[in-house]
């Protein structure tokens, strides 16, 4: 299966996820607009959330898949009993740090003051979620190592079902009842990994036995941590800093940055996940013929990013408001709501393009097992993110300066990681020659879309329905403007290249 088609396969999966998960938003910005229970919600799930993506599908699974794919390749048994004794100490360390983090949010529930309790009545019983989904994150690992993408595309969609059946119950808890509807997902998507594994070659052999194999991993975990978890870790601060700082001066603040965050998940997660995703695998391959060799796939998979990504990112800035009126704007989502969460999402859209590039430039640091040089940049951008935080939500901006500050430190880690990549003798992460026509595109479309919504403005007293039709005619005009002058021919290959393919 070549590169283009296992990008489809998880993107097209992510893609249906990510329309539930806007279907899910929406119910939640109806149902509860911007409170303060909201608010404790999302705090709770930061978390859990927070540690599946650094230890689950962030970190762990970034230190785990090369080394996986590189010793399936040399020996398949070895392989299969090294995924086996990963997945058994991971499950039983997530175990134990589960119960300590259970006792600790029930005596906060008991003894902390009442906006802390709250977060932590909500966080009590989604905890054990971590360990499902981080077990079952390490399965998807095994089985992209397999070249098998479908089902570790396709778990997220549980969480969403879950989601969206306990806000349609329409009853009073039912924000009460959300914790419980992400343990139920957990579980499930577990069950759906063991189940893949066990077509598509069998479930490895659990065991905790170590090996100098499962020691070089753990090792190499905490430089990963912070090196791939960098969004999540600045997300979870942003989250963190909006509690702190504004629940009383500007409530709702942590739902703002959720909803508006979203936003940029979307393509992110269905243009640069996919893209990264696949790639992997490949450029863990490539790792050993060296860091030119690496170079090469960056720019193959640079050219999709770039291709997909540039107009993505134009077009949310452009079109912020229409998608933030027709997605959220319903039930007890206001006019004020909008008018921040907008604010929010134009300067998300300028994170869109470098916190993706960043996080492929990463996994080429990682498939050479250089832990270092990730961990030293990433602690940097997280204080440099940190220190624009605590600056900006001081000002007018409040909420807004938290999205700004992670543009920020995302546009300089990027460049960042571009000069250490060039220095390694891997070249540009992208060839800027090929960028040219697309970015003349993107900018082009972004100057029609601007003027379509200035001629057609959201009438004074309308909703979400008004807006969609807004919405719909500007991505039509976008992609009228961007097809034709970007075209497609700067995507292929030149002539000579070896193709990319593997044995699906």
């Amino acid at each position: 299966m070549n590169l283009a088609k296992r990008v489809f396969t998880v993107s097209g999966w992510t893609f249906l996820s990510r329309i539930l998960g806007l279907v899910r938003d929406r119910l939640f910005a109806g149902a509860f607009g911007v409170s303060t229970t909201l608010d404790a919600f999302l705090m709770a799930f930061q978390l859990p959330n927070l540690l599946r993506n650094l230890f689950g599908e962030g970190a762990l699974s970034a230190a785990f898949v090369p080394r996986y794919v590189q010793l399936r390749d040399k020996d398949p048994a070895a392989a299969e009993s090294f995924a086996g004794r990963v997945l058994a100490r991971l499950a039983l360390g997530l175990s134990a740090l589960c119960l300590v983090a259970m006792a600790v949010a029930a005596t906060c529930v008991v003894f902390a003051p009442p906006a802390t309790a709250l977060v932590a009545h909500f966080a009590l019983p989604q905890l054990p979620f971590m360990i499902f989904i981080c077990v079952a994150a390490i399965m998807g690992g095994v089985l992209n190592g397999r070249r098998r993408f479908w089902v570790p595309a396709a778990a997220p969609v549980v969480l969403n079902l879950c989601l969206i059946a306990t806000v349609w119950m329409d009853t009073e808890d039912e924000v009460h009842v959300l914790p419980y509807a992400v343990l139920v997902a957990g579980a499930t998507q577990l069950v759906l990994h063991l189940a893949a594994l066990a077509r598509s070659g069998g479930v490895p052999p659990f065991a905790l036995a170590g090996g100098p194999d499962v020691r070089e991993l753990r090792r190499a975990m905490a430089p990963v941590v912070l090196a791939t978890g960098l969004h999540q870790i600045n997300a979870f601060l942003d989250t963190v800093i909006a509690y702190v700082f504004l629940r009383d001066i500007a409530p709702g603040a942590v739902a703002i940055l959720y909803f508006g965050n979203r936003l940029l998940q979307f393509p992110m997660a269905l243009i640069a996940h996919g893209v990264g995703t696949a790639a992997y695998p490949e450029l863990a391959s490539r790792a050993a013929r060296g860091w030119s060799a690496t170079g090469e796939g960056l720019r193959v998979a640079g050219r999709l990013l770039a291709f997909f990504l540039m107009p993505a990112a134009v077009g949310l800035f452009v079109v912020a408001e229409p998608l933030v009126r027709a997605i959220y704007q319903t039930g007890s989502f206001g006019v004020d709501a909008v008018g921040r969460t907008v604010l929010v999402t134009s300067f998300y859209a300028l994170a869109l393009v470098p916190m993706s590039l960043a996080k492929l430039q990463v996994r080429a640091f990682h498939v050479h097992r250089d832990q270092a040089t990730p961990v030293r940049v990433s602690m940097a951008m997280v204080a440099l993110n940190l220190a624009l935080n605590l600056l900006l939500v001081n000002t007018a901006l409040r909420e807004a300066g938290l999205a700004l500050a992670s543009a920020i430190s995302a546009g300089i880690g990027c460049l960042t990681y571009a000069v250490l990549l060039r220095r390694r003798g891997a070249g540009a992460t992208v060839d800027l020659r090929l960028l040219v026509r697309p970015a003349a595109a993107a900018i082009a479309m972004g100057v029609a879309v601007w003027a379509l919504l200035r001629w057609w403005p959201q009438p004074q007293g309308t909703g979400s329905l008004i807006a969609a039709a807004r919405l719909a005619a500007a991505v039509a005009l976008g992609a009228a403007v961007y097809l034709p002058i970007a075209g497609v021919a700067w995507l292929r290959r030149r002539r000579g290249a070896v193709a990319e393919r593997v044995v699906d």
